[in-house]
Formats: structure tokens, sequence, C-alpha cells
């Protein structure tokens, strides 16, 4: 893709009971950008009490649109 086109990522969820997956995804410039929107979207969930503080045990992983597994963060 050429520099400044918007790609298409893909989080998932995951935790050792459960995995949610966003099947739209979100366009951003770069991963940097994306993962700062996902980060973003799952403090909005934790401020509405839909996914719990503090646990350790989720990861976020974010994925390219054919699926491949970019980067995985560990979530405090």
């Amino acid at each position: 893709m050429r520099q400044g086109m918007p790609q298409r990522f893909h989080f998932r969820l995951v935790s050792a009971q459960d995995i949610i997956e966003d099947p739209v995804g979100a366009l951003a410039e770069d991963i940097e950008e994306a993962q700062a929107a996902a980060l973003s979207a799952i403090a909005d969930l934790r401020r509405q009490g839909d996914m719990p503080e503090g646990t350790g045990e989720w990861r976020l992983e974010i994925r390219s649109a054919s699926g491949v597994l970019l980067r995985t963060i560990e979530l405090p």
C-alpha cells in the first residue's frame, strides 16, 4: 500500500475464557493509529463497566485485513 492510504485493521480481545472479535475493524493510517483507537475503545468499555479493569487476563490482538497478526498487547 502507498504511504498515507488508510488501511483496515481488525481487533480481537482474548482471555482464557473469551474471545471478542471485531468483524468490521477500523481504518487507520498505520498500526500506531490503529492501536491508539483500539486502546481508546477499551477505555470506553471499562468506563461503561463492560470490561473489568486491572485483571491482567486480557490481551489485544491487532490484525491486518487479511487476518495476519501484527501486534499483541497485554492489557493491564
